[in-house]
């Protein structure tokens, strides 16, 4: 078993990071978890279970800087060639993965960043030891996207394939990350695939549209995608991608009047307020879209991207007290600095515009 205090030889309560035991005090048990937690110097296959139960919990708690130690510590003490180490180098990768989006407004983006690079390792190594496993290969696969290595995620998208040709978990996102690289032969060969497997699938015309975007055929684009919402209506997902189609086929007031018609917490959703307000700006409504980011921010308001977004916004709007007021306290973020550079050029292109 594991108890991250006796495995690191300090509290976690005094390793500089109070965020994570703040939450110790919100779930029931979860001190059990890391009693339960506590490895020999050899890990039998119990202790690398009762591990795995402990990080699922402490990081269902928020617990994810814990969830974290007791992996790094876990991999130190499986050996590479041990045929524990794909079950912990898994470990270790959702562990470093979840902690990086959870816990990403507590985070400085340069952790965040090696944080995502020890995931995706850890999932690389799980996924090349042992039998050839197409979840392991996929999460790899993801992980390498999200840190640039695209060739090696196309491998191993492809490996993940060849164990699992039918698999829609794996096709769906190869054929998005073949379209983010722009290889859109094998995008529409992907696709296909899907589509033959499950022709009644909502995705397989959602992704269509996804790649009639990526190809600048918005019309097409609209068409997949308003088949993707006949399929399935209860995804917003799929909305999104028809609102963003409407959009771009030079039907702005569609996709506005599209987005406007979800539930106010539904349009607070990041990825919702951000085509919701892109919508309006192109209809010429900026304090329309200006409002769009304040929902999101009334939701989201320790996440640095929403507030220099609704800067911006308030900023287009003609509203600069407010929009001084969001930078101030942008900056004042963790990750505010990095967010206030980004847009510093929309805000003077604004500024010149400005009657």
């Amino acid at each position: 078993m594991i108890m991250a205090t006796v495995l690191l030889g300090l509290s976690v309560a005094c390793d500089g990071d109070s965020r994570d035991t703040a939450s110790s005090t919100t779930g029931v048990g979860n001190d059990e978890a890391l009693n339960r937690a506590q490895v020999a110097a050899a890990p039998s296959f119990a202790d690398i279970d009762a591990a795995a139960q402990a990080i699922e919990t402490l990081l269902n708690a928020q617990r994810t800087r814990e969830a974290e130690l007791v992996a790094r510590k876990l991999c130190e003490q499986v050996p590479s060639d041990s045929p524990q180490s794909a079950r912990v180098y898994e470990l270790a990768a959702r562990a470093y993965f979840a902690r990086a989006e959870l816990a990403k407004h507590e985070l400085e983006p340069a952790d965040i960043k090696a944080l995502i690079s020890d995931a995706a390792l850890a999932a690389q190594r799980s996924a090349q030891t042992g039998a050839p496993d197409a979840v392991r290969l996929r999460f790899a696969a993801l992980l390498a996207d999200r840190i640039g290595n695209h060739q090696e995620a196309v491998t191993l998208y492809d490996q993940a394939l060849a164990v699992k040709p039918d698999d829609l978990l794996t096709l769906l996102p190869a054929a998005s990350s073949a379209i983010g690289r722009k290889d859109f032969a094998r995008a529409r060969a992907l696709i296909e695939r899907h589509r033959i497997i499950a022709p009644q699938e909502a995705w397989s015309e959602g992704i269509a549209a996804e790649l009639a975007i990526a190809q600048a055929r918005f019309t097409d684009a609209v068409s997949c995608a308003q088949a993707a919402v006949a399929l399935d209506r209860e995804r917003v997902e799929f909305r999104l991608i028809l609102a963003r189609a409407l959009r771009l086929d030079q039907r702005a007031s569609d996709s506005a009047r599209l987005l406007s018609a979800l539930e106010t917490e539904v349009r607070a959703r990041i990825p919702v307020a951000q085509q919701f307000a892109l919508a309006l700006t192109a209809c010429g409504d900026f304090s329309a879209a200006a409002n769009a980011w304040n929902t999101a921010l009334r939701a989201n308001p320790n996440d640095p991207f929403v507030r220099a977004e609704t800067a911006l916004a308030f900023h287009r709007a003609g509203d600069d007290a407010r929009a001084a007021a969001e930078l101030t306290a942008l900056d004042a973020m963790r990750g505010g600095p990095q967010e206030h550079a980004r847009i510093a050029p929309s805000l003077i292109e604004s500024s010149s515009h400005a009657p």
